[in-house]
């Protein structure tokens, strides 16, 4: 009887004691999504259309929750007298290994689904609205900085298309990242709102 209690006691107790690779999968996914949180301040350049050259500024803050294995980011992006807010957030599910998630309230507001997954120290994320697809890419550009290209697929030509680049720096940085061959610049807060 007693090696039968003990048993139980022991298979009770074992999943507490040895750590699941699940919780090693998710713990690293924490990890990952606390290397984005913070202040981040960037600059960026519409690369297509009639607004092709437009700069543009943005502050932005990620705030990730390791007990929701969750990622927030919002923020104000603007350019000379306009500004908009952006927000997104998005869960980690560690069973398919995927970020799912909405950026400005998703597919049913004003923005765009996102289902997403880690590329090296960097992220992808797929944007979907209706018949639209778009891509987010970030690397790290260095320490606290890091490099992020939006490209939108075009149906016409049957190719993925970038349309923004943009260059991200912790406020305490000294420059931004050299995120586009034209663009260089610093992250002073002029031209906020």
């Amino acid at each position: 009887m007693r090696r039968i209690l003990l048993a139980a006691a022991l298979a009770i107790t074992a999943p507490a004691i040895v750590p699941s690779k699940a919780a090693a999968v998710d713990d690293d996914a924490a990890l990952f999504m606390e290397r984005f949180g913070g202040e981040w301040r960037g600059s960026g350049r519409l690369l297509v259309g009639p607004e092709s050259g437009l700069r543009f500024h943005c502050a932005l803050a990620g705030d990730p929750s390791r007990s929701q294995m969750a990622f927030g980011m919002t923020g104000r992006c603007w350019t000379g007298s306009l500004s908009a807010p952006v927000y997104a957030r998005l869960r980690y599910s560690s069973d398919q290994k995927q970020f799912f998630g909405s950026f400005m309230d998703g597919a049913e507001g004003d923005g765009a689904n996102i289902v997403g997954e880690r590329s090296g120290e960097g992220f992808m994320l797929k944007l979907v609205r209706g018949e639209l697809q778009g891509r987010l890419a970030a690397e790290p550009a260095g320490p606290g900085k890091m490099t992020v290209t939006l490209s939108l697929y075009d149906p016409g030509s049957g190719r993925t298309l970038p349309v923004a680049a943009m260059g991200f720096a912790r406020p305490d940085a000294d420059a931004l990242p050299i995120y586009d061959p034209t663009v260089t610049g610093s992250i002073e807060r002029t031209g906020e709102r």
